[in-house]
């Protein structure tokens, strides 16, 4: 089929498959390369009328072009990477915590023995070695009957320390002479202490059952 356009009317004029084949193919390569237009252009260049051409079209099963710009899809948003746990802090007291008599006892004789040799403190100092509260070392001492830096408990401690027998010095006396005493009868204090104290927690015991 010649492209020129025909001088007359083409109205009533039928056209052949292979025809409306050239003019369907031209629109629709107009409109692949420039977007829309094809069939406009089409109707121009081969002397037929849009609504021929556009016929043609929706015969051949050719969709119209969307005027409408297509949006580019959008992207993914980003997965959040889920929050590691924290690790528990470690915290100072061990709250909830069970003690064995055994270790309650450890910390009472620990801190009488403190307050034997200070005069007083054994609570806080106990408290800070043993990573407990010192509302609970108070509670322990409490209950076993005694008063943590009291003039009482260091006035028996003192009076331990007088019945206490002190192991012998050389003669010559030297410094580490005298240290090594020192440390035994602190040993002999300690001792002691932890004696007193088992026995007033015994003596409140039996106290409280009258």
């Amino acid at each position: 089929m010649s492209t020129t356009k025909p001088t007359k009317s083409q109205k009533g004029v039928r056209y052949t498959e292979a025809e409306k084949k050239e003019i369907i193919d031209f629109a629709v390569a107009y409109n692949a390369t420039n977007g829309r237009g094809g069939q406009s252009k089409a109707a121009a260049q081969f002397g037929v009328s849009q609504l021929t051409v556009a016929a043609w079209l929706k015969g051949a099963g050719v969709a119209k072009p969307s005027s409408k710009k297509t949006k580019a899809p959008k992207a993914a948003k980003k997965t959040k990477a889920p929050k590691t746990a924290k690790a528990p802090k470690a915290s100072g007291s061990k709250s909830g915590t069970r003690y064995t008599a055994e270790q309650k006892q450890e910390v009472i004789d620990f801190t009488v023995a403190y307050n034997a040799a200070n005069g007083r403190g054994g609570q806080s100092h106990a408290a800070a070695k043993f990573n407990i509260s010192p509302l609970t070392v108070m509670a322990w001492l409490k209950g076993a009957g005694v008063k943590g830096g009291s003039k009482k408990s260091v006035g028996k401690a003192k009076k331990a320390l007088k019945t206490a027998k002190l192991p012998k010095a050389s003669v010559s006396g030297n410094f580490d002479d005298k240290l090594n005493a020192l440390l035994a009868l602190r040993k002999e204090v300690t001792k002691a202490e932890a004696e007193l104290a088992k026995l007033v927690a015994k003596f409140n015991a039996a106290k409280a059952a009258l």
